[in-house]
C-alpha cells in the first residue's frame, strides 16, 4: 500500500501529519507533495518540507499509487482553482484507487467531479459550498472507495481508519492501543 499526500499553502497541519504519522506507523508508504513548493506553510503557520514537488498532473502517476489523501484547511480554496490537482483527483478515481478527503476537501472531490451519487462527510461549514453527493453528519464516511472525514478533531479516529481498511481491523485496533485512543 502506497499513498500520495497532497500538502497546499494553508492546509490544516493535524489534518495532513496525522494520517502520515498513523499510515507510517502501520508501515503503509506515504509520499507528501507539496504543491508549487516543497516548503509548505499550513494554516497555522507550521513549515512542512514535502517529499516532492507537485506542479503538473504528470508529477504524480496514479499507477505508483494506491490512494490520494488530501487534507483540508483554507488553502483548499485555492487548491479548486488548479485543474492539474482536480484533474489528478479524476484520474485516481477513474483508476479505482482510494481517496481520503478531509474538513474542507470534499469540495475538491465535488469540483472534480467524483461525488455525484456518493454519500460524503465534511466540515459542517463546507457543506454549503458542495454541490453534488448526499452528505451525512458523521465523524468518518466510507462510500465505495471514498473516505471522508470532518475534521481537525476527526483526525485520529479517520487514519485508523485508513489503517483497518487498508491493513487490517486488528492492525487499527493495536494501533490505536499503542497511541492511546479511545473513542469516549
Amino acid at each position: 500500500m502506497k499513498g500520495a499526500l497532497i500538502l497546499g499553502e494553508n492546509f490544516e497541519e493535524i489534518e495532513a501529519v496525522t494520517p502520515l504519522d498513523i499510515l507510517r506507523r502501520a508501515q503503509i508508504e506515504v509520499v507528501s507533495y507539496g504543491v508549487g513548493t516543497k516548503e509548505v506553510i499550513g494554516s497555522h503557520h507550521i513549515l512542512v518540507h514535502a517529499d516532492q514537488l507537485f506542479e503538473k498532473e504528470e508529477d504524480i502517476d496514479p499507477d505508483n499509487y494506491d490512494a490520494l489523501l488530501l487534507p483540508g484547511g483554507p488553502g483548499v480554496q485555492q487548491l479548486v482553482k488548479n485543474e492539474a490537482l482536480l484533474e489528478l483527483i479524476r484520474r485516481f478515481f477513474q483508476a479505482g484507487k482510494w481517496i481520503y478527503a478531509v474538513c474542507a476537501a470534499p469540495l475538491l472531490l465535488d469540483r472534480a467531479g467524483i461525488l455525484k451519487g456518493k454519500t460524503f462527510t465534511c466540515y459542517p461549514g463546507t457543506v454549503a459550498s458542495i454541490t453534488s453527493g448526499n452528505y451525512i453528519d458523521e465523524p468518518v464516511v466510507v462510500d465505495g472507495k471514498i473516505v471522508t472525514s470532518q475534521g481537525v478533531g476527526t483526525s485520529l479516529l479517520a487514519s485508523l481508519k485508513l489503517v483497518e481498511l487498508w491493513v487490517s481491523e486488528e492492525e487499527s485496533r493495536q494501533l490505536a492501543q499503542r497511541v492511546v485512543f479511545s473513542k469516549g
